[in-house]
């Protein structure tokens, strides 16, 4: 369970720390497409590993250590980053036709979250 903790404390502080250089929007309003594309498709991982633990609040700290539940979180993750996997592969196909607006007011949305 410790380990469970400690590895989305760390994916989270990473992907705050990584993105401080670039969330002034006049920052990403020099970006290329293909560049916010990438910068969205992160925000969207944030977003998706953050709310699979909401119902913990953040952290699952109250359940159990056991056998079972830490088979069921390492099941959880396994799917959350099979998931991640195919959203990034499918929308990085497909984003770049998006307007470069749109993919902007996106990721600053996704950051509020």
């Amino acid at each position: 369970m410790k380990k469970l903790f400690i590895i989305v404390s760390c994916l989270i502080a990473t992907a705050s720390q990584a993105q401080q250089p670039e969330s002034d929007s006049t920052m990403l309003g020099r970006m290329t497409k293909v560049q916010l594309s990438d910068v969205y498709l992160k925000e969207v991982q944030r977003v998706i590993e953050v709310t699979t633990y909401i119902t913990f609040d953040s952290i699952p700290a109250d359940v159990p250590n056991t056998k079972y539940t830490q088979a069921k979180f390492d099941k959880v993750k396994k799917k959350m980053d099979a998931y991640n996997q195919i959203i990034i592969k499918e929308l990085m196909e497909i984003i770049p036709y998006s307007d470069k607006k749109e993919i902007l007011e996106s990721i600053m949305y996704l950051r509020q979250l």
